[in-house]
């Protein structure tokens, strides 16, 4: 327009200098695992927003904890002494079982854990149980804790023990019990109440906080 105004004027025009094509370095994804026979990242990821608390389940490369594997049944040993050998005066511990024979996968949470010096029930604020979902059930059961004074069982002869849900040696190597017609934690894990049952295996874990 300009040149067609006044043909015999000098045309001036600003040209900015060519865009630099720059290669952005992106983070490299968190490589996450758990070293369990038992459960999966999926069920990782609801365990750790339980015990967070939160509204949303986190995505799977945003777990903020790292599961420590501390004990295996078929690698380590089912009694309840190789339990307090492994596992005593370490906080935020995960307990998961497989049940015998069906595809149930059963655990609780407890922040405190257990000792065998001790014996009887304890407080441990946060402490839950809990049913997985798989293929036979399509969401998991959360079940925390109602009743604080009865949260945990400390004994020599018990292995972890969740008031109504746990293992102990006289019930033989591979038998846990649940009674689920209490209070204390809600709601029933298990649509059964009073029983033993048996197990494939079963894993201990500490949870670290990652930095």
């Amino acid at each position: 327009i300009a040149k067609f105004v006044s043909p015999n004027r000098p045309v001036t025009s600003t040209i900015l200098q060519p865009r630099k094509k720059l290669a952005k370095q992106l983070p490299p994804r968190k490589s996450i695992s758990i070293h369990s026979s038992i459960i999966n990242l999926e069920h990782a990821v609801e365990i750790s927003s339980w015990i967070d608390r939160c509204s949303t389940t986190y995505d799977v490369t945003e777990i903020p904890y790292e599961f420590k594997l501390l004990l295996r049944g078929s690698r380590d040993g089912f009694d309840t002494k190789t339990f307090h050998k492994l596992c005593d005066n370490i906080p935020a511990l995960i307990v998961v079982m497989k049940v015998e024979n069906s595809n149930g996968i059963l655990g609780g949470y407890s922040p405190l854990g257990w000792n065998s010096t001790n014996s009887g029930y304890t407080e441990a604020p946060g402490s839950f149980i809990f049913s997985l979902k798989n293929e036979n059930m399509k969401e998991s059961i959360l079940s925390r804790v109602n009743d604080q004074s009865h949260a945990t069982y400390y004994s020599h002869n018990h292995g972890p023990w969740f008031y109504d849900f746990g293992h102990r040696d006289s019930y033989g190597p591979k038998k846990w019990y649940y009674q689920g017609n209490f209070s204390t934690y809600q709601p029933p894990i298990i649509n059964a109440v009073n029983i033993h049952f048996s197990i494939d295996d079963y894993e201990v874990f500490q949870l670290c906080k990652n930095v």
